[in-house]
């Protein structure tokens, strides 16, 4: 299943909705749009998960990456939206409190 993904402005933030897979085939999609925004001038990004409805290992690894990412760029990074599968998948992880809660908080996963 293919990932879109669409960005718009949200005062300080910059949303990232995604719909579809977040997997193996599309998580470099993923990282290059999150990448492009921690360079960009918007001070926090936003993952809504709303929309997913697959998140695999390898797709939990590349939030993580993206996390690390916006930390080491001093850019805020979470996650949004997350519902059924996708949510369980991230709380069963331990992952979801760390990709939802402000820079700062949990520094391990």
């Amino acid at each position: 299943m293919p990932l879109t993904l669409l960005v718009r402005r949200a005062g300080d933030e910059a949303v990232l909705a995604a719909r579809g897979a977040i997997d193996l085939a599309t998580v470099d999609q993923l990282r290059a749009e999150v990448d492009a925004l921690v360079d960009g001038d918007a001070p926090a990004v936003v993952l809504d998960l709303g929309d997913v409805s697959l998140l695999d290992s390898v797709g939990i690894s590349a939030l993580l990456a993206c996390r690390r990412l916006a930390d080491q760029h001093g850019r805020s990074f979470r996650v949004t939206g997350a519902t059924g599968l996708v949510r369980e998948v991230l709380d069963i992880t331990g992952v979801w409190n760390h990709l939802t809660e402000p820079a700062g908080g949990d520094d391990h996963a």
